[in-house]
């Protein structure tokens, strides 16, 4: 089983929401709720947008539509750890309008050469790596050792980017994920995937 507090491996660096766009640090994606976890890595097994506009199209037909299944080696071959971050470490807090609104002085520049007119909470957690890219690179040359922020799918549920060199401990042994895991049922509910 691998070790999910491992900082990943330099050829999976690059493509994630918070990390370095210079590739000279790397990232530890993790929540606060287990069940966010879930909600940020099962998304993209959910029946797409354009595979929903043409089940609408549909008529005439008595074919079940399939459910998209989270395969299972998905999850046999992942684990949820613990951990526990040593405390006086500085983190930034996207969540915050105030940290945003600091952000929207300090990165002025940059949001000018990306054509963006502003800088909100959808630009912090939507899907557009660029500007968080920047934001993560600009918290780390600040002596930031990682970021908070909201999942994009749900506000409710926080998430952190943990840029290499902070300091935590496992808090207990890698967990297996199981196939009856009431977190990962419960979010493939949501998703209408099947497990």
């Amino acid at each position: 089983m691998p070790d999910p507090l491992a900082w990943p491996p330099w050829e999976y660096v690059g493509s994630g929401r918070f990390d370095d766009p210079s590739g000279e640090f790397r990232v530890l994606y993790a929540t606060t709720q287990r069940r966010a976890a879930f909600v940020e890595t099962l998304a993209p097994f959910r029946v797409s947008v354009e595979a929903l506009v043409a089940l609408r199209g549909v008529r005439g037909t008595e074919e079940p539509v399939h459910m998209p299944v989270v395969p299972p080696d998905w999850y046999q071959g992942r684990a949820v750890g613990l951990l526990r971050i040593t405390p006086r470490q500085r983190w930034l807090d996207l969540r915050s309008a105030e940290t945003r609104e600091v952000l929207r002085h300090e990165l002025a520049r940059t949001l000018f050469d990306f054509g963006l007119a502003d800088l909100d909470l959808s630009g912090v957690v939507g899907p557009g790596r660029q500007l968080t890219q920047a934001i993560a690179r600009w918290a780390y040359e600040q002596g930031y050792n990682g970021l908070a922020y909201s999942s994009r799918l749900d506000a409710a549920l926080t998430c952190w980017a943990i840029f290499e060199g902070a300091m935590f401990e496992p808090a207990g042994p890698p967990e297996p994920i199981l196939s009856d895991d009431p977190d990962l049922l419960r979010v493939a509910r949501l998703f209408g995937l099947g497990v």
